[in-house]
């Protein structure tokens, strides 16, 4: 039977995720999953292991019970450690629009605003990384949990997702889509035809199912989980709007922060080509790239757990 074996989070962009047992849930995808990101100073452009694979090293910790969004926790903060680096922490209440120092980023084909996190943070990154950046936090409309929603945030600072896949939701600093959804049997598949077997964390999904036939993901548009602790409540409905394709960040060592080859994408290009699989006839330019893993949707506002 398919269960939800991984629920992880990414807090800050690229940097290393959280795996947690439960976790609130918003339109714009689990609490805190990239809330923050880093930006080239002066540019605002964002920054990834891509240019920077080093940043797989960054650690980050936050409270528990902020992330199951019970409660007001003024206090609490994000915890920031790296090798070479003293640990830092950034405050998780936010400030109100009026007092935040807001700063034009850009993530992709988006570009609006985001608050800067300050000077102590920014000179943080920028001597780990050796090169100027800045952390912003993203303030959409829909961001975070419990008292964190917001509606009077301005227009600029709300992204979206590509309309074409799924209308009327937010996401905040991922690639595009609000969660990523993987499985165990896709993975050891794929590691079947590897000559060293990699681990999931080079695909950073926020949500892992086991128990599944190898890529049935792709057969899914709906899927149901059901929280071992809310047996009397409804299950909690995510919808599959786009696969996934892959670029070298699959290839960092995510313990050595280094690239590492090749691998995955030489063997998935093999297998899991648009045009292998078939989907760049609806969308040639899906030809050449590989696919691992399926964008979810969900406009739920609740708890997700693992083990549904």
């Amino acid at each position: 039977m398919p269960k939800l074996s991984q629920i992880n989070i990414y807090p800050i962009k690229s940097c290393k995720g959280i795996s947690v047992q439960s976790i609130a849930l918003s339109e714009s995808g689990l609490a805190y999953d990239r809330a923050w990101m880093i930006v080239a100073d002066g540019t605002g452009k964002f920054l990834t292991q891509r240019q920077r694979p080093q940043l797989a090293l960054v650690e980050v910790s936050i409270p528990a019970e902020v992330l199951l969004g019970a409660g007001s926790h003024p206090d609490a903060v994000l915890t920031i450690n790296a090798p070479g680096q003293a640990v830092i922490t950034v405050p998780l209440q936010r400030l109100d629009v009026v007092q935040a120092d807001m700063r034009q980023v850009k993530v992709w084909d988006w570009s609006g605003e985001g608050m800067d996190e300050g000077d102590e943070v920014a000179q943080w990154f920028t001597a780990y990384l050796g090169t100027p950046v800045r952390l912003v936090r993203y303030l959409g409309r829909k961001e975070g949990v419990s008292d964190n929603i917001r509606l009077d945030e301005p227009t600029s600072a709300v992204r979206g997702i590509d309309d074409k896949w799924a209308v009327g939701y937010e996401t905040r600093f991922s690639d595009g889509y609000p969660m990523l959804l993987a499985t165990e049997a896709a993975l050891a598949d794929l590691n079947s035809k590897l000559a060293e077997p990699l681990p999931m964390n080079r695909f950073r999904p926020n949500l892992v199912v086991s128990g599944t036939e190898a890529w049935a993901e792709d057969s899914w548009r709906r899927i149901a989980i059901k929280g071992q602790e809310e047996a009397a409540a409804p299950a909690l409905e995510l919808v599959s709007c786009k696969p996934c394709s892959r670029c070298k960040m699959t290839t960092v060592d995510q313990a050595t922060g280094t690239f590492a080859g090749d691998e995955p994408l030489d063997s998935l290009a093999e297998f899991r080509s648009g045009k292998l699989l078939g989907w760049n006839v609806a969308q040639k330019s899906w030809t050449h790239d590989v696919f691992f893993g399926w964008n979810m949707v969900c406009k739920a506002i609740r708890c997700c757990q693992r083990g549904g």
